[in-house]
């Protein structure tokens, strides 16, 4: 029979605050040992914590449970409810993720081993007794027996919720991002991939289009869930799943909604590009919310259109070798003082573009005639024939707009 949440609650009020004060500074090794274990022994987890982001985020989770779990030692009568609709969360995300039923409960089973023996070595090198141990260790299987329970409540409950129209929708989507194409063909018998988009956008309701967007959405940690009614209802979108993503044939009139994302939400709307192309609209628009995260890119609100950032990613499409040509083409400055080069890269740039006269530099930047003059016979010592020649103009233009977009490169 299952335990009552009140009776796990007890077993852990009874053990002595010293366990507690003895855990709580070793709780950040016990979250990496539990990612490290779940990576290990779980192959759908592997791939997912490999990644820097990706496993700092599941340790920061682990270490969030674990502390959560230590507090509950030595304080009467505290069964945290938001404990349970913790783990309710993992199992829905972990449905959203793509991940099986089995593969979460195992996490579970994992982290729960991993943080006993933890815990038991802990409390041995404290000096606790044998009856502190055994009741760590008889909560410790009540929580795995709970813990497992909430999780698969979870996973049911978003398995249930995504059923029906709303689910043929994201298994379109995640077909369109995944590569798979319409046949576009009147042949009886089509190539299998294109059949199996043309039978899930039939089977969507949705006609297919001659050109649609990609959607990325970023969340940061703790922001509020994605609201309902922010984007259309034929609006194929997934903003929890993995990845978060939409696709639209009209951004300008579906996409509206956005506007009203809540705090620590961001949308990035990839160019308009035939369904066979709906991949690298979507490769553009996560490229542009990743650069928006390192503030390489501004928008003024929560919706980055790309079509008005292309430049800045044609630049940073490869962010090494665009470092690599402002370091070598703009070498003639390194010897400069910060003020002066930032002075000389300046007027670089506009005449550049520009090919103006100093009187035309001067008026474009403020600037006295003679002051431009000066600094138009530095950079002619400095540069020499190269601002004569078209193709090095162009190489100098984009050198400059390249060590503008990353500043911390200059």
């Amino acid at each position: 029979m299952r335990r009552s949440a009140a009776s796990d609650s007890s077993v852990w009020s009874r053990l002595p605050h010293e366990l507690g004060d003895a855990v709580r500074p070793r709780i950040p090794e016990i979250a990496r040992a539990c990612v490290d274990a779940i990576a290990a022994e779980i192959p759908e987890y592997s791939a997912r914590f490999t990644g820097g982001s990706g496993r700092a985020a599941a340790i920061e989770l682990a270490r969030r449970g674990i502390e959560r779990d230590v507090d509950r030692v030595g304080t009467p009568a505290l069964w945290q409810a938001d404990r349970l609709a913790g783990f309710r969360g993992h199992g829905r995300d972990a449905f959203h993720s793509g991940l099986s039923r089995e593969a979460v409960q195992a996490a579970v089973r994992v982290s729960s081993r991993v943080t006993w023996r933890w815990i038991a070595d802990i409390a041995r090198e404290a000096g606790l007794s044998g009856d502190v141990l055994y009741g760590a260790a008889e909560g410790m299987f009540a929580d795995v027996e709970t813990s497992m329970a909430a999780v698969a409540e979870g996973y049911s409950a978003a398995e249930a919720a995504v059923s029906g129209t709303g689910e043929r929708h994201r298994r379109l989507l995640r077909a369109l991002l995944g590569g798979r194409t319409p046949a576009f063909t009147t042949e009886p018998f089509p190539a299998e991939p294109g059949k199996e988009v043309d039978n899930l956008a039939a089977a969507s309701g949705l006609p297919l289009p001659e050109r649609l967007a990609a959607v990325a959405f970023r969340a940061l940690p703790g922001a509020p869930e994605f609201p309902p009614g922010l984007l259309p209802d034929h609006v194929p979108a997934d903003p929890a799943g993995d990845p978060p993503a939409a696709l639209t044939p009209a951004p300008d009139v579906d996409l509206i909604g956005l506007t009203g994302l809540p705090p620590g939400w961001t949308a990035a709307v990839g160019p308009l590009v035939p369904p066979a192309e709906a991949p690298e609209s979507f490769r553009v628009a996560r490229r542009a919310v990743d650069l928006a995260a390192r503030g390489l890119l501004d928008a003024p609100g929560p919706v980055i259109w790309c079509r008005d950032h292309v430049t800045t990613l044609l630049l940073l499409a490869d962010e090494f070798l665009v470092a690599q040509l402002a370091s070598t083409t703009l070498e003639p400055l390194s010897g400069l003082s910060g003020r002066r080069r930032e002075q000389l890269a300046e007027t670089l740039l506009a005449l550049v573009r520009t090919r103006g006269s100093a009187p035309e530099l001067g008026r474009l930047l403020d600037l006295h005639p003679q002051t431009i003059r000066a600094r138009l016979r530095k950079l002619g010592e400095l540069f020499g024939d190269k601002l004569d020649d078209p193709a090095e103009r162009l190489r100098l233009e984009l050198a400059l707009l390249a060590e503008r977009a990353l500043p911390d490169r200059g």
